[in-house]
């Protein structure tokens, strides 16, 4: 659903990704680092210092736009990085996941909204073997983290959890028939 701002996003970004390659910059220094960051984020989460957690968190996001808005804005696109890029997030997403088990003693419930997370991103990259794009559902990553971050800054995590969990395996599903409709017409 948020992907739609990706393309308005990276050319409001072109001036920093701009100067950012000028002084030796590559995106996957940029990827290392909303790693870094979206790792300590969920460290900081585990530990109940949700506001520092938060705030990591958007910067890891942050990250994660930019070093695909450089590599698209100045030509610094590779297959390598789009895979690190790719591993990084799913990571990160589990180690977010984990924390928030953590926070809230809800093992279970974290667990099968991580499993549908992955699978989200899981579908997605198995379908684009058989059709050009799958990029249906309204449970990507953007939209995880949106809700993540609201449920952390108001104290509804258990009830966030809840929702990704019914909303990633819906995402899940609709992107297996999706596929599976979009296969038959090639």
């Amino acid at each position: 659903m948020l992907s739609f701002l990706k393309f308005r996003i990276e050319k409001l970004l072109f001036p920093l990704t701009s100067s950012a390659v000028k002084i030796g910059i590559k995106p996957n220094y940029i990827t290392v680092a909303g790693f870094i960051l979206g790792i300590t984020a969920a460290l900081m989460i585990t530990y109940s210092r949700v506001y520092e957690g938060v705030i990591l968190l958007l910067l890891s996001s942050f990250m994660d736009v930019f070093d695909g808005a450089m590599a698209r804005n100045e030509n610094k696109t590779t297959e390598f990085g789009g895979f690190l890029d790719s591993v990084f997030d799913r990571y990160v997403d589990i180690a977010i996941f984990i924390s928030l088990g953590f926070l809230t003693s809800e093992w279970l419930l974290s667990v099968v909204a991580l499993a549908g997370a992955l699978l989200v991103s899981y579908t997605r990259a198995r379908a684009e073997i058989i059709i050009p794009k799958c990029d249906v559902g309204v449970a990507e990553r953007g939209e995880r983290l949106v809700l993540i971050i609201i449920g952390l800054l108001t104290g509804y995590v258990w009830h966030i959890l809840v929702i990704l969990a019914f909303l990633t395996h819906l995402t899940a599903a609709h992107r297996i028939l999706y596929t599976y409709f979009q296969s038959r017409e090639i």
